[in-house]
């Protein structure tokens, strides 16, 4: 599976950052739809001890940095519902992000 790195902040690396898993054909679409807005599915890749409510830029491998936004982050899945955070969460469970993408990082 591919990985991608979810930051606190836009354009700098941090202690706080996430890294996460995601399948093949998010990956691929991350880098081709032309949508401005995306739900990814991303699957924690370690015990991560504190995960935000908020973080700010999905740093995807092949995309400029910043060109996608974090807007919401809804932590869960079928396994564990009701996570509230900030707070621990464990390897392999799913974070929903929806991203918005910079106008001028659409491709054409």
């Amino acid at each position: 599976m591919p990985k991608i790195q979810i930051r606190s902040r836009l354009g700098i690396d941090g202690p706080e950052d996430l890294t996460a898993n995601v399948q093949e054909a998010t990956f691929a679409y991350l880098k081709e739809s032309l949508s401005d807005q995306i739900r990814v599915s991303a699957y924690l890749d370690q015990d991560w001890p504190e995960v935000r409510a908020e973080y700010s830029e999905l740093v995807v491998e092949g995309l400029a940095e910043g060109s996608l936004r974090i807007e919401k982050v809804i932590p869960g899945s079928r396994t564990r519902t009701g996570i509230v955070l900030p707070g621990a969460m464990m390897e392999g469970e799913q974070l929903t992000l929806i991203v918005k993408r910079a106008s001028s990082e659409i491709p054409t």
